[in-house]
């Protein structure tokens, strides 16, 4: 079968728009991805680039040869650029623009200046093979675990790409192509079948990265509060129990705690509904920087009702987790727009029993808290029936 690389740079050219078309359609459902809008810049731009090179010999070599591979090292860039933010890593532009400035300075010199078509070759190979391996790299180095099956897919994938590439650099050429990179020959030829392979398996990994990425947001947001970022209701119910059963399984202690934020509808009524919500999220911060207890769960579990679950943790760790809290909140001020607003708590602690279900020990809970709100709002009662003489016990893992 003979091989014809015009044809197969057309293929090339097909698959490139194909892919183009439909990533720009999905970017037009997904708009809020920036990522995927950087991927369909660089699948665009590489299209650009296999355009111009497919036209070689019916344009300037200028174009042909330097400005089409100039696009291609630039999709490179783009690509490298888009894995690094999916992955969350800061990644500027300098040293790659700089990379793609050298590249088109060496492509130019071994078209005009010494002209080597084998060297073009080689460069372009070697470059390709470095941005696949660079990919892969990022991938598996910094690799998110909520997204490991497709980070690792598109790694392995990645590496498949780089070691064609690198093969690809030492394959012989046509003695008689020339300049010519339409008349290199067939083993060139066989290495265009296989990059249009390659690069059909790039997309696919690309559009995994970013389904799997969806598929772990979309799980995120049905277990979060929009507000605060903490769990939600359902989500506590749902882990709280779980991590309750673990617990009695082991014969380890739980304790739970809920609290209440004092004279909220004062808030919302003298500063507005947006300030009440800056207080909620003021709450939620000094939520997390004073609750150190390993494995803990803390959910927003309605209007500005928060709970917070201790697996391993008896009723006076519990009592000296929901006191350093009550005493954070009772020193701090939520500040908005120049106002300091004073937030206190009512907080109440159960420990769970033998037997019980993680939506009675809430109950147990939130009856403890409605006895500090009765004593006077601003401290801890526990279920147990005491109250703040607990706080001084405890344990130093809180």
């Amino acid at each position: 079968m003979h091989l014809d690389i015009p044809t197969l740079t057309l293929v090339s050219l097909l698959m490139g728009i194909g892919a183009s078309i439909g990533f720009t359609s999905l970017m037009t459902v997904l708009h809020t991805q920036v990522v995927l809008r950087i991927w369909v810049a660089s699948i665009w731009i590489s299209t650009l680039g296999v355009t111009l090179i497919g036209l070689r010999n019916h344009i300037p070599d200028l174009f042909s040869i330097v400005v089409g591979n100039g696009l291609l090292v630039t999709s490179n860039m783009l690509t490298l650029k888009g894995i690094a933010t999916h992955l969350g890593l800061p990644m500027r532009l300098r040293w790659p623009a700089t990379l793609v400035l050298a590249y088109c300075l060496c492509m130019a010199w071994f078209a005009y200046v010494t002209p080597n078509l084998g060297t073009r070759l080689l460069v372009g190979s070697l470059q390709a093979m470095s941005f696949n391996f660079a990919y892969a790299y990022l991938l598996l180095r910094y690799l998110d675990p909520a997204i490991r099956i497709s980070c690792r897919i598109a790694a392995a994938v990645m590496i498949c790409n780089g070691l064609f590439y690198m093969v690809r650099a030492f394959v012989p050429l046509d003695p008689n192509s020339g300049q010519d990179i339409m008349l290199a020959g067939t083993p060139v030829a066989a290495t265009y079948v296989i990059g249009i392979l390659t690069g059909l398996a790039s997309y696919f990994a690309l559009l995994q990265l970013i389904t799997e990425r969806l598929m772990v947001d979309l799980r995120q947001a049905a277990h979060t509060d929009g507000l605060t970022g903490l769990l939600n209701r359902s989500a506590i119910v749902a882990e709280g129990r779980a991590s309750l059963a673990r617990c009695q399984q082991r014969e380890q202690p739980f304790a739970l705690l809920i609290f209440d934020l004092d004279h909220f509808k004062q808030i919302n009524d003298r500063w507005g509904h947006d300030a009440g919500d800056a207080v909620l999220r003021h709450v939620t911060t000094i939520l997390r920087e004073v609750t150190h207890w390993p494995g803990y769960l803390a959910a927003r579990y309605g209007g500005e009702e928060f709970v917070v679950a201790l697996p391993g943790a008896d009723l006076g760790q519990g009592l000296v987790v929901a006191e350093r809290l009550r005493q954070a909140l009772a020193h701090s001020h939520a500040h908005i727009d120049n106002q300091d607003i004073p937030v206190t708590a009512s907080i109440g602690v159960a420990m769970a029993r033998p037997g019980v279900r993680f939506e009675q020990l809430v109950r147990q809970a939130d009856e403890a808290m409605y006895r500090t709100k009765f004593d006077g709002r601003n401290g801890v009662s526990s279920a147990e029936g005491d109250d703040r003489r607990f706080v001084e016990a405890g344990d130093s893992r809180c």
